[in-house]
């Protein structure tokens, strides 16, 4: 378990620890493409299994880098006062795109 550097061409991850103070985005090895950041809670789907790739590949390109998504935001004068529940990332690319439009704002972007 740590942070991970994925290469959506390859479908290929690389643990990078724990210590978010030590950790970078770096090039794929194999194909010299820019990897992305992956949270550690991210758990890569076996390399063969193109569907799951592809809802990965989506969820990253839209700020959803298996961070922690929550049901409910309750926010007072633009302050987050509290969080409820953590909800579930999707499994298949419809649901994947219900996920982005229903919690963009939670997205990561830089």
């Amino acid at each position: 378990m740590g942070y991970k550097n994925i290469c959506l061409d390859c479908r290929k991850a690389f643990n990078l620890g724990t210590d978010f103070n030590n950790i970078k985005v770096a090039n794929c090895p194999e194909c010299d493409v820019l990897m992305k950041l992956m949270d550690h809670k991210f758990k890569p789907p076996k390399k063969g299994d193109l569907k799951k790739w592809q809802v990965v590949k989506y969820l990253a390109e839209n700020g959803f880098i298996y961070q922690h998504v929550y049901e409910k935001i309750e926010i007072e004068s633009n302050i987050i006062v509290s969080y409820q529940n953590y909800t579930s990332y999707p499994e298949t690319l419809k649901e994947a795109k219900d996920f982005v439009e229903k919690y963009k704002a939670q997205a990561i972007r830089k």
